[in-house]
């Protein structure tokens, strides 16, 4: 329901758009919505207040306007509780209520998580996966096809250290054994060792050129490891509810570098300096992109150009998103630019999504893998911590493995999502865990909350005979709460136009907050059936819209809690 339309067509006030100046009020006793008639008051040389009232005077009544008041230069209007309530709980009664088909038969490929198989998932790869996740989700929510693509560095020198500290130090029987973590030691070593043997760094290289040329004994080998760490990575992936449609990463794009370097030499991008290829950016005030380095090997700029034109030609997307931190800012400043000078039109089509840092308390969690706590560190944490909150309760319906699983995903990726995207951020893992404030806990359960009622009013067969409903009971906390109902599809949409899901989060915030509000002066099952009905109603919604959202949110609803 278009609350603001309905609002606005009911002025006749000169030949104003209305609908684009009415605001929220910021307080109930100040009606539900307001013009601000300072605009107009300056356009037209009146006092706020003459404007306001002229406006009221056009004002033809109808049924949703329960009255209109002037304060202080604004208009503010009261709306019908009963009728609003009635007709925004019916459109919004199934959770299809808040989908759209705007993206039918248009394809976006998202470019997130990436991480480098030689290495241990880091914290930082947590915010690159839950901000990507959460955009295709709110993508495929408005119609579109989404391809979630997983560009992982599974190429380069690391791969010859782990080979060679497995060579040198290991076996097969143990990276079967302990798997990443065996190729993790080994790597560590490797380079530990390194520093004073620098003929080690040759060696390395030496088993990387033979994967390049597909040795015979060494390409199994590397094979076996890239295997071993893209499962350690898998699994990783499901805790937090994320899987990928594709995983190709350096080495598959490595192959069209000779193409692509051609093609840019074709196009007279390329130039010499100091012995590298280079593309000169500095007419659009860019630093040079190095194509190739002086001694022929490609760069990371050079393996994404080869992507997204064999991605383009593969997907034919309409969109092609990359979500990395801000660091990288240049880098794709660079690619979208060598792109559009290379002649294709689709640079119009791509996008870098940035986000802010992202940490934990320094020393909060330690780590026996390293100099730092890495991602598996943080979710053993996480998942202890998450067994804690559940320790001596009983379940009925969900099972307590599960409840683990799904209030430690909501945990982590909560936490990703509620904070503004470009903003750094710290992990304040142990307050996560509460049950008051803003945490992922409290909105599951809220949402346990509203289960629970609806289980509870369905075991009462008195309340089964009607289908009669009665919103008289409805009072400012329930009319927020349908008012939010009606504008959640505004707040889905903004957050994917920003790209920005921490705008999600703060309106499901706002929803709980909301509700245990209403919930706390209320009696839902009353000895009314119609008012009972109604309130049940409007339960119902908030149940969908919670789980809607959730899910957008990288969040799974829980039944019990």
């Amino acid at each position: 329901m278009n609350i603001k339309k309905i609002i606005a067509d009911c002025i006749h006030y000169k030949n104003i758009d209305f609908e684009n100046m009415i605001i929220e009020s910021i307080s109930q006793d100040k009606g539900d919505y307001s013009i601000p008639c300072f605009p107009l008051a300056k356009q037209e040389k009146k006092s706020p207040m003459i404007i306001a009232e002229e406006i009221k005077n056009s004002i033809i009544p109808n049924d949703y306007i329960k009255k209109v008041e002037i304060v202080g230069g604004y208009l503010n209007f009261f709306l019908n509780i009963e009728k609003i309530s009635s007709e925004v709980l019916k459109e919004y009664s199934q959770k299809s209520s808040f989908s759209s088909q705007e993206g039918k038969n248009k394809i976006v490929c998202i470019d997130y998580a990436s991480p480098n198989l030689a290495k241990y998932l880091h914290i930082g790869h947590l915010k690159t996966t839950i901000i990507g996740e959460s955009l295709a989700r709110l993508f495929e929510q408005k119609g579109y096809t989404v391809k979630r693509l997983n560009y992982v560095g599974d190429y380069g020198t690391p791969f010859g250290k782990i080979i060679g500290g497995l060579q040198k130090w290991g076996s097969i029987e143990d990276v079967k054994q302990r798997g990443n973590e065996a190729l993790q030691e080994y790597y560590v070593k490797f380079n530990k060792e390194e520093e004073s043997n620098p003929e080690l760094t040759q060696y390395a290289r030496g088993i990387f050129k033979k994967i390049e040329e597909k040795d015979p004994e060494v390409y199994p080998l590397y094979e076996f490891i890239i295997s071993i760490a893209r499962a350690d990575s898998e699994k990783m992936f499901d805790l937090l509810g994320v899987k990928f449609d594709d995983w190709r990463g350096e080495s598959y794009y490595n192959t069209f570098v000779p193409e692509i370097v051609k093609m840019l030499n074709e196009k007279h991008l390329l130039t010499t300096s100091e012995g590298a290829k280079i593309v000169d950016l500095s007419p659009y005030d860019l630093t040079p992109a190095v194509i190739l380095k002086s001694d022929g090997t490609s760069l990371y700029t050079t393996r994404d150009i080869c992507a997204v034109i064999e991605r383009k030609k593969y997907y034919n997307f309409d969109k092609m998103m990359y979500v990395t931190d801000i660091a990288q800012i240049l880098n794709f400043k660079q690619l979208f630019k060598i792109i559009e000078l290379a002649g294709f039109d689709f640079y119009k089509d791509m996008e870098h999504v940035a986000y802010g840092r992202f940490s934990l308390p320094e020393g909060k969690i330690s780590s026996r893998r390293g100099k730092q706590a890495v991602l598996v560190d943080l979710a053993e944490y996480t998942t202890n911590k998450a067994r804690e909150v559940i320790e001596g309760r009983t379940f009925n319906i969900e099972k307590p493995e599960n409840v683990v699983k799904k209030v430690t995903r909501a945990v982590l990726n909560f936490s990703v999502l509620k904070t503004e995207r470009i903003k750094d951020s710290v992990f304040e893992i142990d307050k996560a865990f509460a049950f008051d404030g803003e945490t992922a806990p409290y909105m599951l359960y809220t949402y346990t909350r509203l289960a629970s009622i609806l289980r509870k009013y369905e075991q009462n067969n008195a309340f089964q005979v009607s289908k009669n409903l009665d919103f008289s009971s409805f009072d400012e906390n329930a009319f927020e709460l349908v008012k939010y109902i009606n504008t959640f599809v505004d707040i889905i949409d903004l957050a994917l136009t920003k790209r920005d899901p921490s705008i999600l989060c703060k309106r499901l915030m706002d929803i709980c907050k909301t509700f245990n509000k209403y919930y706390n002066a209320t009696k839902i099952i009353d000895g009314d059936e119609n008012s009972t009905n109604a309130k049940i109603e409007l339960i119902k919604v908030l149940k969908n819209t919670l789980s809607v959202g959730f899910n957008l949110i990288c969040i799974d609803s829980l039944e019990e809690m």
